[in-house]
């Protein structure tokens, strides 16, 4: 008997393209709906394409997402095409309708085509706006207080799914990823975090020298094989108990620590970090997250602290841009 299909949105980005290796791992059909397919970076993360079917497509085009799903027999959807947060401050008309209006699709076609589970990376940006109001722990039990657009997009998508998959009868399955995600995909539309980290190893492994802008305090930072591990672990459970579950590492993490991690990694590199002012309206002062609940019910635990991320950042960056 044929598995049935996975569709992942946005599966050849960042955590599409790792959850996309992981899936065929494990045996799994995962299925690619990508307005622009990345076959460079699903190979250079070790994804045999041969193996995966791609499907161009954008979020907007209902009977396109429609047919994926149909054509392709999917009974289980990975959400993840949007635009980050930096990207949505700059252009919030068309970040909403991607971000929201786009969820609403994959809600509507899982409605109609009798998807039994939606799995949605939501932000740890949503209870940003909690911090500093006598919060003293980050678990899935944190009030929203979304301080973006980009925030809100995501925390309207939670509430969304939530009232959907209880009329319509389907799993939706809420993922916040905690730590500013990072990895070595593609630099455009990335956040300056995401920027500014991948500059760091890009110069490292070249052997140059980089004055680096770094906007940021200490924070807790998510590589992308750690997202994905999370979400596949979703995607791959047979009952749950609860629905949201936070994705994180836990360790706070400045920018003097990414580059020591890379100076151990990589002798000699040349990097200079210079403070700048944050790019997004969200607060200095952080706390890391507990992701308790997801090791318990789903057997998640990070595999990547900063040591172990730098390298195998560096050793993707290599293959992704032939350095």
């Amino acid at each position: 008997m044929t598995k049935k299909g996975i569709l992942i949105t946005g599966g050849s980005g960042l955590v599409g393209a790792y959850a996309t290796q992981m899936l065929l791992e494990r045996g799994e059909r995962p299925v690619i709906f990508d307005v622009a397919l990345n076959e460079r970076l699903l190979g250079a993360v070790g994804v045999d394409t041969s193996k995966v079917t791609l499907i161009r497509g954008d979020m907007a085009d209902m009977p396109a997402l429609i047919s994926a799903i149909r054509e392709n027999d999917c009974d289980q959807i990975i959400h993840l095409a949007a635009f980050l947060g930096e990207e949505v401050q700059r252009r919030p008309y068309s970040g909403v309708r991607l971000n929201f209006m786009g969820t609403i699709n994959v809600f509507e076609a899982a409605r109609l085509e009798n998807v039994r589970r939606v799995v949605f990376p939501s932000s740890g940006t949503v209870y940003l706006g909690s911090l500093g109001e006598g919060v003293k722990q980050i678990d899935e039990n944190i009030p929203m207080n979304p301080p973006s657009v980009y925030a809100a997009t995501k925390a309207s998508c939670e509430f969304m799914g939530r009232a959907y998959a209880k009329r319509y009868n389907f799993e939706f399955i809420c993922l916040r990823y905690t730590g500013g995600l990072y990895g070595p995909s593609p630099a455009a539309l990335k956040a300056t975090r995401e920027i500014a980290i991948q500059q760091m190893i890009r110069a490292a492994v070249k052997g140059e020298a980089a004055k680096i802008s770094w906007p940021y305090g200490p924070a807790e930072i998510l590589y992308g094989k750690d997202a994905a591990k999370g979400t596949v672990l979703a995607v791959c459970k047979d009952k749950f108990k609860d629905t949201l579950f936070h994705i994180g590492n836990a360790d706070m993490v400045s920018g003097e620590d990414i580059v020591q991690a890379i100076r151990k990694k990589f002798p000699g590199a040349n990097i200079e970090i210079v403070k700048t002012s944050n790019p997004m309206p969200y607060p200095d002062s952080r706390l890391s997250s507990d992701f308790s609940r997801a090791k318990e019910q789903l057997g998640y635990e990070p595999d990547y602290p900063i040591d172990k991320a730098v390298a195998d950042y560096g050793a993707t960056l290599k293959k992704l841009e032939n350095l």
